[in-house]
């Protein structure tokens, strides 16, 4: 993935949600705004007709387009209503690229809002700290991505409810069932779960440590991730973790990464 960002129109996101109608041919949309500090973004795209997906891209290197590793967040709904809820973006300039899936020219309609906080999300501090190992080793950054969130999230809360504890759910699913059950059709994908920590950073020292799922969080393969996070008190049952902790990471189909390197993440 590589394009310019220099065609965005400028977007003012605040508090109040910026709703506009906009049209699509067999190109991408690309819309710039700027956070002046750390935020809540809530995003929803309305697909009209043919389907589109939405992505927010951060220029890091600043070199005026965007690059592997830049995506900061994705949705691909099958449904025609995307969505991206992040708690504790970092301040900076952001990029939302509208993309179709189809040669079909159609319209939609885009909402983004943004609310100042002071908090990072659990969920979202994992993908900050995965971030962070992963640059640490020279790989890029994973970019979030709304249906890995849902599966990751579904099943935490599915750990603590159900009193399982184990990568096989109670109704005999296995991660990519759950992934694919989710929306999310992938080349590659791969599951990490941690009970028992009671914060992020936490769950992140059990993972590195542990040779399996640090291997999932370093693979090649991987370009996007969902986390989950429930608790549960009281916590009755076989296992009485209370806190449950999910990472569902993954590759779109259409998407093949290079270096090819042996597979961590699904036969893993």
């Amino acid at each position: 993935m590589s394009f310019r960002l220099n065609s965005a129109q400028s977007l003012k996101v605040r508090s109040n949600p910026v709703r506009l109608n906009d049209r699509l041919g067999d190109d991408h949309k690309l819309y710039q705004f700027n956070l002046k500090q750390r935020s809540s973004l809530n995003l929803k795209l309305r697909s009209l007709g043919a389907n589109a997906d939405v992505e927010l891209i951060q220029d890091r290197d600043r070199d005026g387009r965007a690059e592997l590793g830049e995506t900061v967040a994705s949705s691909r709904s099958a449904s025609g209503l995307d969505a991206i809820d992040i708690q504790g973006l970092s301040a900076g300039t952001y990029f939302l690229r509208v993309l179709p899936k189809s040669d079909d020219a159609m319209r939609y309609r885009l909402q983004v809002a943004a609310t100042r906080t002071n908090k990072v999300s659990e969920a979202y501090e994992i993908v900050q700290r995965t971030n962070a190992f992963r640059e640490s080793k020279g790989l890029p950054a994973l970019a979030v991505n709304t249906q890995l969130t849902q599966a990751a999230h579904a099943y935490a809360r599915s750990l603590a409810i159900d009193d399982n504890w184990s990568h096989t759910g109670k109704d005999g699913s296995s991660p990519w069932d759950r992934i694919k059950a989710a929306g999310y059709d992938f080349s590659q994908a791969a599951e990490n779960l941690a009970a028992g920590h009671t914060t992020a950073e936490s769950a992140m020292r059990g993972w590195i440590n542990s040779p399996g799922h640090r291997a999932n969080m370093l693979a090649y393969q991987v370009q996007e991730i969902g986390v989950g996070y429930f608790v549960l008190k009281p916590d009755p049952g076989r296992f009485t973790f209370s806190s449950y902790w999910s990472q569902s990471m993954g590759t779109p189909i259409d998407v093949r990464v290079i270096p090819n390197v042996p597979d961590n993440g699904r036969n893993g």
